[in-house]
């Protein structure tokens, strides 16, 4: 943000109060300082910054203090009481789940506040505010909550509505599914049909992306206090609130930060981050360079969800000493919410490829007045037959019951390294995965957080496959396997999905059952192909050996050599379930 930003002059007109119709607004999300001992400190500097912008009023999206833990709570709200007392306009609020996590939290909040959801009007517009962490279920509004906000709804006659709440039900990354259905069955239509012109919620430490569905405005702004997620900071975001300057029935809106103001699509580096992510795919070509010199076709897709043309240009970062694509450069045009596909041919110019001259295609486009700049990496891959099983096999990492059913070695060279194997019946597809044996407290303190990840995506094309849709962690020390897929969930246990490993000399076996259920995003089954990726430490060969050229993959030495995580792991793999007999 600090260097794209647009500072705009801002004139206050002192001599009158702000007409109806035509006045401003700000609204702020996640308050909290990071953990109960530390202050408001951000909070405060952007009061300060609030307060010279002169709103009308101001409405906060809750998790207004730290709240977690079994300490009282009751200094923590003493000292948020004490610093909102700076706040020269009228500030309302509503709780978020740091405010209510337990019972005995919603009853301390109760008696302090006294209502967890209320609605009122300034000016010509209705101001509706909803607590959807009743019963500590994180996206919920309660039946007479929601009776409460039908009549609401219905009875009030202003013409436009602003609606606040804490979770974003409308973003299925940021929410369990039964809630997301609860938005887009019963609470989007409801505010379809009742003039409301935006909806505000914070949870989701950043600002955006923001999304329009019918018409009506989604705004995430959780920037107002608590840790900012790595991944927004690393891109530039600040702390931050929202300005809304409202004049008739129309609304715009303005991002303040420490340094100055953004309009929203400068401001909403999340919605670049995501589309990203949706259109960063992965392009899979033969781990053998030789299979490559007579060259492979590529077939990309790029999605465009906005409402306006998706328009620029895809051009290949190519080492033309290894490798030659065409074409190397691509004009794009992909009408509102259809796909572009685009064609190449890539061609390895040498008899053997060093891993740092692998292509990538880089994209800058842009719709309307959002741009967007990604890219796509190839990356080697291998294949691997998976059969079906007519028994499962025993967890107890060996390799007994797995006799006839092909391994893939995931190392090249004689030595014995990591192996793969697979196979899947109606409830689980199993791995039997055997890894050089590494130091677990090493490992960790190294910085991997699972001894055995394994990332699982889906193909886009004969030689594209996406990010990943699900990442378990495996660890020696327990049979469950954790979520590892970016989201809401991350860290949880993964009910139903086991391992059992087992370390014999230099090696240790992994023996996993993943349930088939967990998978249906990916369509897998009888005849479908499945995308892996995995990541496990590698010790080096030896203390003072001499580095080789280019390092084995997922060694120590790899990993500092090439430093991005975008590199680990590097072993891909795709699994072609076979039909049953």
């Amino acid at each position: 943000m600090k260097g794209r930003l647009a500072v705009l002059l801002v004139v206050t007109l002192m001599s009158a109060p702000a007409r109806a119709g035509d006045f401003e607004f700000a609204v702020i999300g996640d308050t909290r300082p990071r953990f109960e001992s530390e202050s408001f400190r951000p909070f405060e500097s952007l009061i300060t910054k609030i307060n010279e912008l002169e709103p009308a009023l101001v409405i906060n999206l809750g998790d207004l203090i730290y709240g977690y833990g079994t300490t009282s709570k009751e200094k923590q709200w003493d000292k948020y009481q004490a610093v909102i007392q700076a706040i020269q306009v009228p500030c309302h609020q509503l709780p978020g789940n740091h405010d209510t996590h337990s019972k005995e939290a919603r009853k301390i909040y109760g008696e302090r506040f006294g209502k967890f959801y209320q609605s009122f009007d300034y000016g010509e517009c209705h101001f509706v505010l909803l607590d959807n962490t009743e019963q500590e279920r994180w996206g919920y509004l309660g039946p007479a909550q929601l009776a409460w906000l039908r009549n609401d709804l219905k009875t009030n006659c202003a013409p436009s509505v602003f609606v606040f709440l804490h979770f974003p039900v409308w973003d299925p990354e940021r929410v369990t599914p039964e809630y997301y259905e609860f938005w887009a069955n019963t609470l989007h239509p409801l505010f379809r049909e009742s003039r409301v012109r935006a909806v505000f919620a914070g949870h989701y430490h950043a600002y955006g992306p923001t999304r329009e569905f019918d018409g009506i405005r989604y705004f995430i702004t959780g920037g107002g206090g608590a840790e900012l997620r790595p991944e927004y900071k690393k891109s530039g975001g600040e702390y931050h609130f929202m300005m809304v300057h409202v004049t008739g029935d129309k609304f715009d809106v303005r991002v303040v930060t420490g340094h100055g103001e953004l309009t929203d699509p400068e401001a909403d580096v999340m919605g670049g981050l995501q589309f990203a992510d949706r259109n960063v795919s992965r392009i899979g070509i033969p781990r053998a360079a030789r299979e490559l010199t007579t060259g492979v076709p590529l077939t990309v897709s790029v999605d465009n969800p906005y409402p306006e043309a998706l328009t620029g240009q895809a051009e290949w970062v190519v080492d033309a000493s290894a490798f030659s694509v065409r074409p190397q450069r691509v004009l794009l045009q992909i009408p509102a919410g259809k796909t572009g596909q685009y064609h190449f041919k890539l061609k390895a110019l040498q008899d053997t490829v060093a891993l740092q001259s692998l292509p990538r295609l880089e994209f800058n486009v842009a719709s309307g007045g959002t741009r967007h700049q990604f890219r796509r990496e190839v990356r080697f891959l291998q294949e691997l037959n998976t059969p079906w099983r007519e028994a499962a096999p025993v967890l107890d990492g060996r390799l007994a019951d797995w006799s006839g059913v092909p391994a893939l070695k995931l190392d090249e060279g004689p030595a014995p390294g990591a192996e793969l194997r697979s196979g899947y019946d109606a409830q689980n597809l199993y791995l039997a995965l055997t890894v050089p044996a590494f130091e677990t407290a090493e490992a960790k303190e190294l910085g991997f957080s699972d001894e055995v990840q394994i990332g699982m995506a889906r193909r886009l094309s004969d030689t594209d496959f996406g990010s990943d849709r699900l990442r378990l962690g495996f660890n020696s020390g327990t049979p469950e396997a954790v979520d590892r897929t970016p989201g809401p969930k991350t860290g949880a246990v993964l009910r139903g999905a086991k391992s059992v490993c087992r370390t014999d000399g230099h090696q240790t076996t992994y023996e996993m059952a993943i349930p088939l259920r967990l998978l249906k995003n990916l369509k897998a089954g009888a005849g479908s192909r499945l995308m892996l990726d995995l990541s496990f430490p590698v010790p080096d060969d030896g203390v003072g050996a001499k580095e080789p050229t280019d390092p084995g993959v997922n060694t120590l030495s790899y990993r500092i050599r090439y430093g991005s995580d975008s590199l680990v792991p590097v072993h891909f793999v795709e699994l072609n379930l076979k039909r049953q007999r």
